[in-house]
């Protein structure tokens, strides 16, 4: 990024070194990064997860969308049925975060709502538990939740 006081440029971010010119000043960025949060955005739709370093950077590691059915319009199938797949879905849905979870390190940061925390919790192997650092309450799922847990993170320290 360059800026001579009259015109902003802007150029690519080639993920090696962040070297910004601001007039005649030549700010630098440390070379060296450290992780500082590993956060798990987690709904019934969909799935994040993001590593986020010092120098800002979000690192989206995976990224999943549920199968979970939605209410639909009326016909179809019964209500009971369509209850008894949901539910079946959901599980599945659970088992298949928590394999993803298995080959992650350290703590995560967990942004799920309470309502779906105790059915995930039952899905959970004992492993991945001990990996939760902290649960949050989260509005969002996908990035949008991510950017809503470091907001909330930062507040909170």
């Amino acid at each position: 990024m360059f800026w001579d006081d009259e015109n902003l440029s802007i150029e690519k971010y080639n993920q090696k070194k962040k070297i910004y010119f601001c007039g005649r000043e030549l700010l630098k960025f440390k070379e060296s990064r450290t992780l500082v949060y590993q956060i798990l955005v987690l709904d019934y739709d969909e799935a994040c997860y993001c590593d986020v370093y010092s120098d800002g950077e979000m690192d989206i590691k995976w990224k999943l969308h549920s199968e979970v059915p939605h209410k639909h319009r009326k016909g179809g199938q019964s209500a009971a049925r369509f209850s008894r797949i949901r539910d079946n879905e959901i599980t599945q849905w659970f088992k298949r975060i928590n394999e993803y979870m298995k080959k992650l390190d350290g703590k995560i940061y967990l942004g799920m709502s309470k309502i779906y925390y105790n059915r995930f919790l039952k899905n959970l192997s004992t492993y991945n538990k001990e990996k939760i650092k902290v649960r949050m309450n989260c509005e969002y799922s996908g990035v949008t939740g991510v950017y809503q847990m470091i907001n909330k993170i930062e507040n909170n320290q």
